[in-house]
């Protein structure tokens, strides 16, 4: 493989690469629940479903954008 530069040598191997950089990843934060009063400017740490469709009703017409 001429001219692409990986026959140079130095280069590691996926595994290696792979093992390093999710050693340099920090570990998340700590979960904690919290009152919904004070969840402002926090993130969630599970997905959230709605229990029922917000706003109820079929608000087509105002969705979408345009050019």
């Amino acid at each position: 493989m001429s001219g692409c530069g990986c026959d140079t040598g130095g280069l590691k191997p996926v595994d290696d690469a792979i093992a390093e950089l999710l050693a340099r990843v920090p570990a998340p934060p700590a979960v904690e629940e919290v009152a919904l009063r004070d969840a402002l400017g926090r993130v969630l740490a599970e997905p959230l479903d709605a229990s029922f469709p917000v706003p109820p009703w079929d608000n087509s017409a105002m969705d979408g954008y345009a050019l």
